[in-house]
């Protein structure tokens, strides 16, 4: 009898070292695996840290309007696919998406699930007369994302890029004060509208609106997209949006504001030159001519032609007195 109970006693406490060993190496495998997961996830983490602070060169921001869509796609197929392969610069068709009519908002849905391009902006019923409010939200958007970009270029979606020039020169530009660059075609002694849909109720500053890059085109460093972001509810809206930037940035020291005739982004296009960096005004048609003879013959015109004059800025003098077009040898 005894010999029996022994015997179950050393069945019992076999049966209960095996309880016991599968359960410590079991915890240990799920300590493994919890440990792997968690390196893992801490891998993706660095990783998508990585990608995040990984340099954009150039955020490229296209105001367009909803319905836009075949000037988009012209876009798409033509000066944007300068840099299709250039991961140092990004670009957003910028729309405001408030009160969209249901077959729109379904035709955009559509085309952001094809391009994934879009900058929607839910505060921002998309009209002319919301322009100052759809740039300071982009400013906004891009500042919550904390994007690492060094350069932001907004422009319109009848403008046409040489990207591929812009991004060779912001790479080389040596300025000491290219953290603070405000580059574009600058103008000092435009006269406040006071009629018209460009009129300006809410001006009070002079009669001239502060020296301005104009809106076809113009390039900002980082830390002005994030000024003006960071200090958004203080600011007020006038009726231009390009104007509402140069009064924002009126202020801020160390401003570098580098005029540039290659910047053809006046309220008409001043004709075709080979030197154009960014050139406004232009339809579908004038966008796949410039991009065919860019691919043809690396130049932007088939023939350079001039309609007006352009000027360089003097900023030695007064803003009334900064832009005399006067020099014909000036693109």
């Amino acid at each position: 009898m005894l010999h029996i109970i022994k015997r179950r006693s050393v069945i019992l406490s076999s049966i209960f070292s095996f309880i016991i060993g599968c359960t410590f190496t079991v915890s240990l495998l799920n300590l493994d695996n919890c440990n792997n997961l968690i390196n893992g996830h801490n891998r993706t983490l660095l990783s998508n840290k990585y990608t995040k602070s990984n340099d954009i060169l150039l955020i490229i921001l296209i105001l367009t309007s909803p319905v836009n869509v075949n000037r988009r796609n012209i876009i798409r197929d033509t000066w944007l696919s300068l840099f299709n392969n250039d991961t140092v610069v990004k670009h957003y068709f910028v729309i405001g998406s408030d009160n969209l009519f249901e077959d729109t908002r379904l035709r955009i849905e559509e085309e952001q699930s094809r391009y994934h391009d879009l900058m929607l902006l839910p505060n921002v019923v998309d009209n002319y007369s919301s322009l100052t409010r759809k740039i300071l939200e982009a400013f906004l958007w891009l500042h919550n994302r904390r994007d690492n970009f060094q350069y932001m270029l907004k422009c319109d979606d009848d403008s046409f890029v040489q990207v591929d020039k812009v991004v060779s020169e912001l790479k080389t530009r040596k300025l000491k004060s290219e953290g603070s660059l405000y580059w574009g075609f600058f103008n000092g002694r435009a006269q406040v509208k006071v009629s018209g849909k460009w009129k300006e109720s809410d001006w009070i500053l002079c009669d001239y609106y502060l020296p301005y890059a104009l809106g076809g085109g113009y390039v900002l460093a980082q830390r002005l997209v994030h000024f003006i972001a960071s200090n958004a509810e203080f600011l007020r809206l006038y009726k231009s949006e390009d104007v509402s930037v140069g009064v924002w940035l009126s202020a801020v020291n160390d401003v570098h504001r580098k005029h540039d005739p290659r910047f053809d982004t006046e309220f008409v296009s001043r004709g075709c030159s080979n030197s154009y960096l960014v050139t406004h005004k232009h339809n579908e048609e004038d966008m796949k001519k410039m991009f065919f003879s860019l691919q043809k013959t690396g130049k932007l015109c088939d023939i350079e032609h001039k309609l007006r004059k352009s000027y360089n800025y003097n900023w030695n003098v007064l803003p009334s007195k900064c832009c005399i077009r006067n020099d014909s040898s000036i693109p």
